[in-house]
């Protein structure tokens, strides 16, 4: 298989660390040397104990799943407020920004060239079922998750059987 050169690859992957301010709209801009507009931001405080959260543009800013919980999506109005074009805003949250914790914020933009697809598709509970994506090739990497349901993701790699 052929793979694309990615001559710069903060134009599809930032990490992010901030410390939090307490406040509402707190704007979070990316460090790298490219502006990237971040489709999808998974927030986690370094400080507390408190769940990871996982945003995407193809949802809306407010909604968010847990990946080291078990439920299904929420909708928080006090969390991610807006994805923006050199990063992201966060309100005020104890998740995503409390006065002086330590935040790390893991961004990905959605791009064909890198191999990203966000996507989301309505179930037939069949075997076999295709689900189109913007990508140019079989993804060899893919993690799903049910919006309406408290069941873990689930996770495929090409290199795994079960």
């Amino acid at each position: 298989m052929a793979y694309t050169t990615i001559d710069n690859p903060e134009l599809y992957f930032q990490t992010k660390l901030y410390t939090g301010n307490g406040s509402a709209d707190n704007a979070i801009t990316l460090d790298g040397s490219e502006d990237m507009a971040p489709n999808m931001v998974w927030i986690k405080n370094r400080d507390a104990t408190d769940a990871h959260l996982v945003f995407d543009s193809v949802r809306g800013a407010t909604k968010h799943w847990r990946p080291n919980v078990n439920e299904a999506e929420t909708t928080d109005a006090d969390t991610l407020d807006a994805f923006q074009s050199d990063g992201f805003k966060v309100d005020a949250d104890v998740k995503v920004n409390t006065n002086a914790e330590k935040y790390v914020a893991w961004c990905w933009k959605e791009s064909a060239d890198a191999g990203f697809d966000i996507l989301t598709y309505v179930g037939d509970n069949q075997s076999g079922t295709t689900v189109a994506h913007a990508l140019s090739a079989i993804p060899h990497w893919m993690l799903i998750k049910n919006l309406n349901s408290a069941e873990k993701p689930a996770i495929y790699h090409k290199g795994v059987d079960s």
